[in-house]
């Protein structure tokens, strides 16, 4: 995708305020040109119109500002994708719609609206449309967005970005370099898959500590258990118990029928009675309301004749329920209470049959004999079943760690299939690698060193799989020298993806320019300039000051048609990216 011209629209007043053209091939400068302070007028702007334009979301800049709100401000950028032209569109006031149309239309009516998250995807398919490596998984652009479109605020402290995962960062910087991303997610998937083998390991380790005292106390337990069942099996029951065992057993039953049948008619009895309370009580009450009966006719006057009846009618209805209703809950009670009697009789009878059945209960130790050793037996039961378990347990650490040790292997054969891989890309590399040399070489002539490398270490703290990156050069910890390394960092990846004419051809420096020395500046701006246009692919955008750089440099990159927009506070604040102060 090609950033051809890029518009600033009122669609209050129907017209287009700016318009900017770009440099389809080669070095594009959005320069500060204020005579004293060039911050403010407009560079960072542009770069976050851009941004904003190709899906970010509305930028911190441009929110609750009165102005671009009441000029109903759209930006547009006329972009080239397939050889074929399409105007992209976001409109200030709207952060959750993106536009897309054939041309630039005044009416947001002419626009075809989409949804925020389909935008996006429309984005990153015109990104990605070189995207020639089919075994490449591609992260979204949303993600490597600030790679491609760096800015001073947070994007030159190191090659990653701050407050970013590390498998993140990593993944984004390969996908830019044209390498494989999933090395190290698929090997983090089986390290995850042994270390909860191994967890499930140690949790039994835990529970089971020593399997040779657990199988020794096991012989022991089943020893006593043995032990306990011979000393009941030696108990001559026939001989020192002269009851029947039969009978006993439905005696019991029976008496526990009877008891709950003598629950449930002490619990009806009790209901009926607080029946019969309630009854009265509320007959008492609307005695008490008959004795209001002469206040009650004094005010008779104010209150329908209905009342009246109504008063009545509540009077014999209560009169009507405690004489009817009362009789039939004390003739339920009076029947429960004989039924009573008999169940009571029922009870005293199967007590008797009870007591005569274990008569000799009274008068020998064999009861309490057989109900000790039976609880000492449970208690063997219960610590037998717990050893058993551990036992069981513990069996299971062979299979677990048979399993444990096979994904070992899956990791290890993952590991070296992956390396065997990655060295397939080794000519990439050395191109990306060169390209570092040379552009160090031009701004500054030193040597630098940009290396990949493939972590093969299978250690569970290893990033195993990570392809990881060393970039360096000379005196690094000054601002403006670290600024440069980022940029160079960042156009070497750039320059092979152009030399592959895969991935995304667009590449933006914000701010990034303000601090190197002018002469590495310029010798790097050059020769990227030169090579892409050479190479007729690729748009390299940066926003510089006029007083960053020699005044014979700046007229030689005004020469090479390289600077698009130069803006100041000057004229009436026309010279603003938006045109306007807002």
């Amino acid at each position: 995708m090609i950033l051809n011209e890029m518009y600033v629209i009122s669609l209050k007043d129907k017209v287009v305020l700016k318009k900017y053209v770009f440099n389809a091939v080669g070095v594009n400068i959005i320069l500060g040109v204020a005579k004293t302070d060039s911050n403010g007028v407009g560079k960072t702007a542009m770069v976050d119109a851009i941004r904003m334009v190709l899906g970010e979301a509305l930028p911190i800049d441009f929110r609750n500002k009165a102005e671009l709100a009441k000029r109903d401000i759209m930006l547009v950028i006329k972009v080239e994708v397939k050889d074929k032209c399409i105007y992209l569109g976001r409109q200030i006031i709207d952060k959750d719609t993106g536009y897309i149309a054939k041309n630039v239309v005044m009416d947001i009516k002419g626009w075809h609206p989409y949804p925020i998250v389909e935008y996006r995807d429309k984005i990153q398919g015109y990104m990605y449309e070189d995207m020639s490596e089919e075994n490449i998984e591609a992260p979204s652009f949303q993600s490597i967005r600030e790679y491609i479109i760096r800015d001073e605020k947070q994007g030159f402290n190191d090659i990653g970005l701050p407050r970013r995962k590390a498998l993140q960062t990593s993944k984004c910087l390969n996908f830019l370099s044209l390498l494989p991303t999933y090395y190290e997610t698929d090997i983090n998937k089986l390290k995850s898959e042994q270390a909860s083998l191994e967890a499930d390991i140690n949790v039994i380790k835990t529970i089971a500590k020593d399997i040779t005292k657990l199988r020794s106390e096991k012989i022991k337990i089943e020893s006593e258990i043995a032990k306990m069942k011979k000393m009941l099996d030696s108990i001559n029951v026939n001989d020192k118990i002269d009851y029947d065992e039969q009978k006993y057993i439905q005696a019991k039953k029976e008496l526990k029928r009877v008891e709950s049948l003598i629950f449930k008619n002490e619990f009806s009895t009790k209901q009926f009675e607080q029946n019969i309370e309630n009854l009265e009580l509320k007959h008492k009450k609307m005695k008490e309301l008959v004795e209001l009966r002469g206040f009650y006719e004094e005010i008779l006057d104010y209150f329908p004749e209905k009342l009246v009846k109504n008063y009545e009618e509540m009077e014999s209805f209560f009169a009507f329920m405690l004489q009817n209703r009362g009789d039939y809950f004390k003739n339920r009670i009076k029947k429960l209470a004989q039924d009573a009697e008999k169940l009571k009789q029922e009870k005293k009878k199967l007590q008797n049959t009870i007591a005569v059945s274990t008569r000799i209960f009274q008068n020998t130790q064999v009861v309490d004999d057989i109900h000790n050793i039976n609880e000492q037996l449970n208690e063997e039961y219960l610590k037998l079943a717990d050893v058993k378990m551990k036992i069981d347990k513990y069996n299971e650490i062979n299979q677990l760690t048979k399993d444990s040790n096979e994904k070992g292997r899956e990791i290890l054969e993952k590991t070296m299939e992956y390396e065997s891989d990655y060295n397939k890309y080794s000519g990439k590399i050395e191109n990306i690698e060169s390209h570092f040399k040379k552009l160090v070489e031009i701004a500054y002539n030193e040597v630098g060193e940009l290396s990949y490398y493939y972590e093969n270490d299978i250690k569970k703290k290893s990033n195993t799989g990570r392809i990881k990156i060393n970039c360096q050069i000379a005196d690094e910890n000054s601002h403006g020298r670290l600024y440069m390394k980022i940029n160079m960092f960042d156009l070497s990846l750039y320059l092979n993806r152009i030399d592959n004419n895969s991935g995304c051809k667009l590449l933006i420096h914000d701010g990034s320019y303000c601090k190197p020395n002018p002469g590495a500046k310029v010798n790097v701006i050059n020769y990227v300039d030169k090579y892409l246009k050479e190479k007729k692919s690729g748009q390299y955008f940066i926003t510089l000051n006029k007083p960053e750089i020699m005044p014979e440099d700046l007229n030689v990159l005004r020469e090479k048609g390289m600077v698009v927009a130069e803006f100041d506070r000057e004229h009436e604040e026309k010279n603003r990216f938006f045109g306007f102060k807002y």
